[in-house]
Formats: structure tokens, C-alpha cells, sequence
């Protein structure tokens, strides 16, 4: 017999957060370290230290589960205004759990600076909309990463073209 999942969306994002930053770390062979605010009243979950530059990114995770997606096919991650942060290398990364496996399913790297673009924007919040279709080409797909190491290769990469 089936029972109705517990989990609440707090819980969600505490996982997420915690799961976002240990795939940050393994999937970067250790160069990128996470930290946890001791508060994350800015909208900062995690901070991104870089062993290699020294430098660091703040980031604001999104947790979804399939059990919240929408026909047709889509997620819904939102970002308060008063937690918007659009200073130069602060980003959101949104994904979609698997709650059956525990993985990640698929992620959003969206930088903070981009975030007013491609969401639809209201009084109080940004709300992104993407489709978990593979094929779909909405205006999240530059923003789409198949799984974790795409969301740290590009990370990386933004740390790499940062000058000192």
C-alpha cells in the first residue's frame, strides 16, 4: 500500500541544499568547497569557495519534486524579491529531485544578473517556469543542465573567467 509522502517543502529544500552542495563537491573532485550561511535571510544557501582561484559564489538553491510537476511537463521555482541578489557571479540553481532515487534529475544554473530576463517578474517574486522535457526550447534551455556535472562545468568555467 502506498501512503501519502510527508515531506514538506522545507524539508525539500534542505535537501536540496544539502545534496546540491555534496554534488558540488564530489562532482568537482573537491576544487569547489560549499558553505552554509549560519543564516540565509540575503537568499544565500550556500557560498562556493574555489580551492584554485580563491574565489567565491553565492548561491541560491530551488528544490523541486516530480510530485509538483505540471502538465504540460514543467516546474515551478520562485525567488522572492526581497531575497534577490543581482550582483555579479551570485546564481540560482534550480533543480528537481528524485525522491524514489534520491539524485538529481536535471538543474537550472541561472545567473542572478539574468533572472530579471527570463522570469516572469511580479510585485513580490521572480517565477521560472521551465519544462523537464529534454526536447523542449523554451527560454530556460540555455539555463537547462542534464545533471550536476554540467551545473559544476559551468560554474568553473564562470570561476575560470573571472579576473583576479
Amino acid at each position: 500500500m502506498k501512503t501519502k509522502s510527508l515531506l514538506t517543502n522545507t524539508q525539500i529544500g534542505a535537501v536540496g541544499e544539502v545534496t546540491v552542495a555534496a554534488q558540488l563537491m564530489l562532482l568537482s573532485e573537491g576544487r569547489l568547497t560549499p558553505f552554509l550561511p549560519l543564516a540565509d535571510d540575503d537568499g544565500i544557501d550556500l557560498i562556493v569557495f574555489d580551492k584554485i582561484s580563491g574565489k567565491s559564489l553565492p548561491i541560491q538553491v530551488k528544490a523541486r519534486t516530480l510530485k509538483t510537476l505540471r502538465k504540460p511537463y514543467t516546474i515551478q521555482f520562485d525567488v522572492r524579491r526581497k531575497t534577490y541578489n543581482d550582483r555579479d557571479g551570485a546564481f540560482v540553481i534550480g533543480i528537481l529531485l528524485n525522491t524514489v532515487s534520491g539524485s538529481i534529475e536535471k538543474g537550472w544554473l541561472v545567473s542572478m544578473s539574468d533572472l530579471p530576463n527570463v522570469a516572469n517578474t511580479k510585485k513580490d517574486k521572480f517565477i521560472m517556469v521551465p519544462s523537464v522535457k529534454d526536447t523542449s526550447n523554451d527560454r530556460y534551455t540555455p539555463y537547462r543542465c542534464p545533471d550536476m556535472g554540467e551545473v559544476v562545468k559551468r560554474l568553473i568555467a564562470y570561476l575560470d573567467s573571472i579576473e583576479a
